[in-house]
C-alpha cells in the first residue's frame, strides 16, 4: 500500500509527491517517526512541524525499500 508523508509546519504544507510502499499502517507510522526524528535534528525550525501520513492504494508502485519489515521504534523528537 502506498503512503505519503507530508510535512506540515507553521509555514504551511510541504507535500510528498512520491510516497513509499509499506506492508501495514504500523510500518508507515514507524517511517513517519523516523522522518520526524531526522527533522528534529535540524533544530528549532522543524521542531514545530508534524509529519502527516496519508494512505493511497496504488498497485504496482515502487517501494522505498527496507521499511516494510519489523523495525525498532524510532526515537520521538
Amino acid at each position: 500500500m502506498r503512503f505519503f508523508f507530508h510535512i506540515v509546519d507553521k509555514y504551511g504544507l510541504c507535500p510528498d509527491g512520491i510516497g513509499c510502499d509499506h506492508a501495514s499502517d504500523d510500518a508507515a507510522v514507524l517511517h513517519a517517526q523516523r522522518i520526524a526524528a531526522e527533522l528534529a535534528k535540524a533544530g528549532e525550525f522543524f521542531r514545530a512541524g508534524v509529519v502527516f501520513v496519508a494512505r493511497a492504494a496504488l498497485p504496482g508502485s515502487p517501494s522505498c525499500g527496507g521499511d516494510e519489515g519489523p523495525a525498532a521504534p524510532a526515537a520521538k523528537p
